[in-house]
């Protein structure tokens, strides 16, 4: 009946109301206007490509759907112990990245979480001893971070391992947003018969070996295995696409009353699968939560995913929101730069009662450098300019443009001048007659004097704002954890402008920029 409800509509430009719906496509004569509407949301069952608009007329939306056999996924397990203070540390991760139905790489990590957690827990010797020969936790993270990528995550209970994993990541201002399949949640739609209280229960139905010491390099194996099993009972409810399976996993889904909002199903599918920022209004135009993401189709549609473990945050954020308006940006650490200078400037509501952007950010060695990534242009670059005691420069360059002069400009004023021409940090408050302000700061910013010594010994006082502070607190602390896996130039081991620029033209006019290292001086 779905797909006769589809082929009417697809034929319709303007949509069709539910009484011509069930009068014409469901052949069922006389029902009033309020019962054709409940057989007609009843018939299409959230199916995401038919929307109901404002004017109560029914549509299709074209959505460029995955099929499962062509999606990404990543097979995830963590090993946890319990610490004496009642928290979780992570020692073992092991994780199968699968593609076109084939395993195409797999992960596996262990790590030290420290003398105090292990001497507190009996461990076998010799897994005591892989663990003591373990890395850090932070590096361990950022390892799986990067090698989950954009794929869907697939584990037992997903979303508590995700919530381990952004506990972690949170240092670095970043977070995993991907989507993910619970199968937990699957079992219970797929075989109801089965209330499983572990992996294990549902390994011993389908006849899958179990382990007697857990171990995720085992565990992630029988997460496979129960994945492949599930593929196939899923054809029996005729799911065969990734977005359709995302939906039909969770154990309840209201229907989105679409009409109290500015926008309905089809702006939130037409969201860019990119990084960005995102901004939720009240009808009255206040400004009261912006948030960003890596992919902003998936985070903002998130908030619509009505799941039994939603937060009652997220309920009430949506309670109070009318219009969503989005920005692509070109690299995450760009969205996370202008969602923290929105925050400062319009104080959203729900922001502050989250408090989750006052964080301190952890400084590594690398202090001066030049990171490049995307530009939200299209085949452009954004070169982010960082110097010690100086404010954040960024610049977006065309790729295969030959004059390099505005970047040349920038390298010789921040990295190459005399020493007497840098900009040196007083730390105090801001009491100078010319300050160096930032666009959208709010008045009474807390203000740094910086003072630019010229050759001729005369002085001026410039200032630095507490936001111009805050995006290199912000730079600083994504470059410590990201720079094994993106492009920098450290200018403290290049010993000249006309070096840096030569290294900055390589990374610039290669076809492979955002993939190879081979250029960097670390």
């Amino acid at each position: 009946m779905r797909d006769k409800l589809y082929a009417y509509l697809k034929l319709q430009e303007t949509g069709a109301t539910s009484s011509e719906l069930v009068e014409r496509v469901l052949k069922i004569k006389g029902a009033s206007q309020n019962i054709s509407e409940k057989l007609i949301r009843s018939a299409v069952a959230e199916d995401r490509r038919f929307v109901f608009d404002k004017q109560y007329l029914w549509k299709v939306v074209d959505e460029e759907f995955t099929p499962l056999s062509e999606a990404t996924f990543v097979f995830l397990s963590l090993l946890t112990l319990e610490t004496p203070d009642k928290t979780k540390a992570i020692v073992e991760v092991s994780a199968q990245k699968l593609k076109n139905d084939k395993i195409v790489d797999r992960l596996h990590l262990l790590i030290d979480p420290g003398l105090y957690v292990i001497s507190s827990v009996y461990l076998p010797a010799d897994f005591l001893q892989e663990v003591k020969n373990g890395i850090l936790v932070a590096k361990a993270i950022r390892s799986l971070f990067h090698f989950i990528e954009d794929a869907v995550l697939v584990g037992y209970e997903i979303q508590s391992s995700i919530n381990q994993v952004n506990n972690i990541l949170n240092t670095s201002y970043e977070y995993i947003e991907n989507a993910s399949l619970c199968l937990k949640y699957l079992t219970k739609k797929l075989i109801p018969d089965i209330c499983p209280k572990s992996l294990d229960d549902i390994a011993s139905f389908f006849k899958i070996p179990t382990m007697n010491i857990r171990r995720t390099e085992k565990e992630v194996c029988i997460v496979a295995e129960i994945f492949f099993r599930y593929k196939e009972l899923l054809k029996g409810y005729e799911l065969d696409t990734l977005e359709e399976v995302l939906e039909f996993q969770y154990p309840e889904v209201d229907y989105v009353d679409f009409s109290k909002y500015a926008f309905d199903k089809s702006f939130l599918q037409s969201i860019p699968q990119k990084p960005g920022i995102y901004k939720m209004k009240r009808k009255d135009g206040e400004l009261i939560y912006v948030g960003k993401a890596k992919n902003l189709k998936t985070r903002v549609s998130s908030y619509f995913w009505n799941t039994v473990d939603r937060l009652q945050k997220i309920t009430d954020l949506l309670s109070d929101v009318y219009t969503i308006e989005y920005e692509v940006a070109g690299s995450e650490l760009a969205a996370m730069l202008t969602e923290f200078r929105l925050i400062k400037q319009y104080r959203p509501a729900l922001n502050q009662q989250y408090e989750v952007h006052e964080r301190a950010a952890r400084y590594g060695n690398l202090q001066n450098f030049i990171v490049i990534l995307p530009s939200s242009g299209e085949g452009n670059l954004e070169l982010f300019f960082m110097k010690e005691g100086m404010p954040l420069q960024r610049y977006e360059m065309v790729k295969g443009i030959v004059n390099f002069s505005e970047a040349e400009r920038i390298i010789e004023e921040m990295y190459y001048a005399p020493v007497a021409d840098h900009f040196l940090t007083r730390g105090v408050e801001n009491s100078s007659p010319h300050p160096l302000t930032c666009p959208g700061s709010p008045s009474g910013g807390k203000e740094f004097r910086m003072t630019k010594i010229s050759p001729a010994g005369n002085t001026r006082d410039r200032t630095i704002t507490d936001i111009e502070m805050g995006e290199i607190d912000i730079l600083l602390s994504w470059i410590e954890a990201n720079k094994d896996w993106v492009n920098y130039i450290n200018t403290d081991t290049v010993c000249s402008k006309n070096a840096c620029l030569k290294l900055l033209m390589d990374y610039v006019k290669d076809e492979e920029t955002l993939q190879k290292k081979h250029f960097r001086f670390s």
